[in-house]
């Protein structure tokens, strides 16, 4: 974002400019937006569905072999959504490696750009002043800073709804499950098979000690 009193670039959630101290005025359109362009992040967070509210859990069956008989069948249950519990793993690893673009990058690589430009300008025309490189300097990396900004918060959105999208399938599908005692954390095959191999061997006694 781009302070409307100084022109300084300001990072995003800062509350004033650092430079000037204007209150920063995030979600309004400025030169720099309409310039790069909005990038559509409001409009897909706005979209979104609301998360499906989950059932009632039922009661823990008693006795190890009542017990291990429910997960079993829970576990084939379940079985048939095995795909979207690894499909939300996966998604929610891409959001947590998708990390927000640095100033500090976009300033070097700006000046960089720039100052590769500028040589080659001043081959042609030896008078262009010092002034016309930071000012180029500044647009310049701005403007892809900006352009960063708006694609990674774009990409985060994105990312967002899709895991909404999944996991409404995911409990709605939880929500359809008969007597269902397992908390939906629990719910994916994998950790069933691990808690059925734990309270056969006398490992697990409670659902907490199954590692997520």
């Amino acid at each position: 974002m781009i302070c409307k009193k100084c022109g300084c670039i300001i990072e995003r959630d800062m509350q004033e400019c650092p430079f000037c101290g204007e209150p920063a005025e995030g979600g309004r359109d400025d030169l720099m937006t309409r310039f790069v362009g909005d990038d559509g992040a409001r409009e897909i967070r706005e979209s979104m569905p609301k998360l499906v509210a989950l059932q009632q859990l039922d009661d823990v069956p008693a006795g190890r072999e009542h017990m291990l008989a429910e997960l079993r069948r829970l576990q084939g249950y379940f079985s048939h959504i095995r795909g979207k519990y690894a499909t939300l793993g996966d998604l929610w690893l891409m959001r947590s490696q998708d990390v927000e673009p640095l100033l500090v990058n976009y300033t070097i690589g700006g000046g960089v750009a720039t100052l590769f430009f500028y040589l080659i300008l001043t081959g042609f025309f030896p008078g262009v002043p010092w002034t016309f490189f930071f000012a180029v300097w500044l647009g310049v990396s701005s403007v892809a800073f900006v352009q960063a900004g708006k694609q990674h918060e774009r990409r985060k959105a994105k990312l967002d709804a899709d895991i909404r999208g999944i996991e409404n399938e995911v409990r709605e599908f939880y929500n359809q499950a008969d007597h269902c005692f397992l908390p939906l954390d629990y719910s994916d095959p994998q950790v069933i098979k691990e808690l059925i191999t734990g309270i056969s061997n006398g490992t697990i006694t409670t659902f907490r000690e199954v590692k997520l």
